[in-house]
């Protein structure tokens, strides 16, 4: 009898109720019969509801997969936007790039290369700069926008970070960043959301920096989507060695940017970016961190033998700014995490990781 309400999807709890009524009565009497036939009816009425609402959903899901098939995603092609090139200098001599064989559309280079008199020499393809020496290593195979990726970050880890991008985002508003450059590197594990960038003042100079092409260009187009009408730029670059001009950044970006490039490299990424802050640089960022005995630190530093010993521990982020004049202005505790997913491969279940937020200015 249970197997057979279950067929018709009876309830565990309406079929406890059905048999109790049975042992009660044996269904003998007409009226227990009747009754027992009313909660058949019932069952039956509540299945022909909820199939018409199945119905309805499946008819608004048709239409929806339709729309999707059918909308054609367009986007204004942007690229290297002119106002960006008095910028741009060698990263070894510091002289200035030129510009050649370039392909410009409107106030974009789209295509050409930056040369130097010293050799070197950085490539722009479809709107996005690649630099030389890029890095081989693991950080070049997985980005936060790649579909596998996404599948491994947990709703839990997700929603701590969009907490510390509104904690940033709050701040930023405060200030006025017109003809400002905004920096922002190592964008693989995690980048500011394009919705809320672009909510920021228009008038800003945005630079974005990645290991992999597919990254960059899927955030191009996403910022493409938002509002092609940003000053922005792309560059392929691992290492930081950026092909601008000494003293031309006045704020960073740093969302898990330097926890990630000292996940790679036995070096604190402000120390590498000094030479190209102005005297008033200001940071934004949210850093995450385990307790010093925790095993996930322990996994880290077994997983990633190359990286600085102090990334993802509370004292790395005043080491990373003391190393580079920086003074902390503001931090918070944004709260912490059990399970960020698979895409923390070092992490242990269970165990706290941990995010704090904070802003900070040059001494």
């Amino acid at each position: 009898m249970i197997v057979k309400l279950k067929r018709l999807q009876f309830t565990l709890q309406e079929i406890h109720k059905v048999i109790s009524l049975k042992r009660l009565t044996h269904f003998v009497d007409i009226q227990e019969i009747d009754f027992y036939l009313k909660v058949l009816i019932e069952k039956k009425q509540e299945l022909l509801r909820e199939r018409e609402k199945l119905n309805k959903s499946l008819q608004l899901l048709d239409e929806k997969i339709e729309s999707i098939h059918q909308k054609n995603v367009s986007t204004e092609e942007t690229g290297v936007p002119l106002i960006f090139l008095p910028m741009f200098y060698c990263p070894h001599c510091q002289e200035a790039l030129h510009v050649t064989d370039a392909f410009i559309k409107e106030q974009y280079v789209l295509k050409g290369a930056f040369r130097c008199s010293c050799g070197y020499e950085a490539a722009i393809r479809d709107g996005i700069i690649i630099t030389p020496n890029l890095s081989t290593s693991p950080q070049n195979e997985h980005y936060i926008y790649d579909q596998q990726m996404i599948k491994e970050i947990t709703p839990s880890f997700i929603s701590l970070l969009e907490k510390a991008n509104q904690w940033i985002y709050k701040r930023m508003q405060r200030k006025h960043f017109s003809n400002k450059v905004i920096l922002e590197t190592n964008i693989e594990t995690y980048v500011f959301p394009p919705k809320l960038l672009y909510t920021l003042c228009p008038d800003a100079l945005y630079v974005f920096c990645g290991n992999t092409v597919e990254m960059l260009r899927k955030l191009k187009r996403k910022i493409e989507h938002f509002n092609p009408k940003l000053n922005v730029i792309y560059i392929v670059n691992s290492q930081l060695d950026l092909p601008f001009k000494y003293q031309s950044i006045d704020v960073v970006l740093d969302v898990l940017s330097f926890n990630d490039y000292s996940l790679f490299n036995n070096a604190l990424p402000l120390k590498k970016l000094t030479p190209y802050f102005k005297q008033a640089t200001a940071i934004f960022g949210y850093s995450i961190y385990y307790e010093k005995q925790s095993r996930s630190y322990k996994r880290l530093q077994e997983l990633y033998p190359n990286g600085h010993v102090e990334n993802l521990q509370f004292s790395f982020l005043e080491s990373n700014l003391a190393c580079s004049g920086f003074f902390l202005k503001e931090k918070e505790n944004i709260g912490n995490t059990e399970n960020p997913g698979e895409y923390i491969d070092y992490h242990y279940e269970n165990e706290k990781l941990h995010c704090v937020a904070y802003t900070a200015e040059s001494k």
